[in-house]
């Protein structure tokens, strides 16, 4: 099976906002979450496949954001976060995710390959055709680490590149593991962008107000 990202609309879209406490710049960042889109482990690898052991489901979910700077701004980092809510005593985990950890310019398209272990990984040219579910992922910004594998908080934090500005839209995907008996898990998105602009450094995320707005539902609708 070959996945491709969907185009979706948004999930929100606005201003990022100054905590209150700070001076307010005229000078803003307008952005944007796509709502995320997602394919379910059976989905991925067929009807003749079944759970593992234990009974925990999979599944790999897209997600992609959108910064517009306004004004004379410079965009210097930029964190998206994703919390997956747990549900008494049980708890969604980010079991993998892409991008992970990139340091240097990635100038070609990646594709990733799905394995029956549910982990990601870039595949070379020669072991595309042999992979059982293959990503067309696109291409990776230059400098990025992770926090959070394996736990329901997960962060991508981008760092400001020479060549590449931090503007426009970055794609990631990550693998939600759902235990028994957790049908869903409510994910909830933050994005934070650190910025220098005229009078200093700045720092503004999404609206505190909106939160019911950048909420999304993995598993079973």
């Amino acid at each position: 099976m070959n996945i491709q990202f969907r185009e979706t609309k948004a999930l929100w879209e606005g201003a990022l906002e100054q905590p209150a406490v700070t001076f307010r710049s005229t000078e803003t960042v307008l952005a944007s979450i796509g709502e995320p889109f997602q394919w379910a482990d059976g989905e991925m690898l067929g009807g003749t496949w079944k759970p593992p052991v234990g009974g925990n489901r999979f599944y790999l979910v897209q997600l992609a954001f959108t910064l517009s700077p306004r004004g004379n701004i410079k965009v210097t980092s930029v964190d998206f976060n994703l919390t997956l809510g747990r549900q008494g005593d049980k708890k969604a985990v980010v079991f993998d995710a892409f991008p992970l950890e990139h340091t240097i310019e990635q100038k070609n398209a990646i594709t990733l390959g799905v394995g029956a272990d549910f982990k990601l990984s870039p595949l070379v040219e020669a072991s595309i055709g042999k992979a059982d579910i293959t990503v067309d992922f696109g291409y990776v910004v230059p400098v990025i680490r992770t926090e959070g594998l394996q736990s329901p908080k997960f962060a991508w934090r981008f760092t400001e590149h020479a060549k590449y500005p931090l503007t426009g839209s970055k794609r990631m995907c990550a693998v939600i593991c759902l235990p028994p008996e957790m049908k869903t898990a409510l994910a909830t998105f933050e994005l934070t962008v650190n910025a220098e602009g005229r009078f200093g450094p700045i720092r503004v995320s999404t609206p505190e107000l909106e939160q019911d707005r950048l909420r999304w539902v993995v598993g079973e609708k």
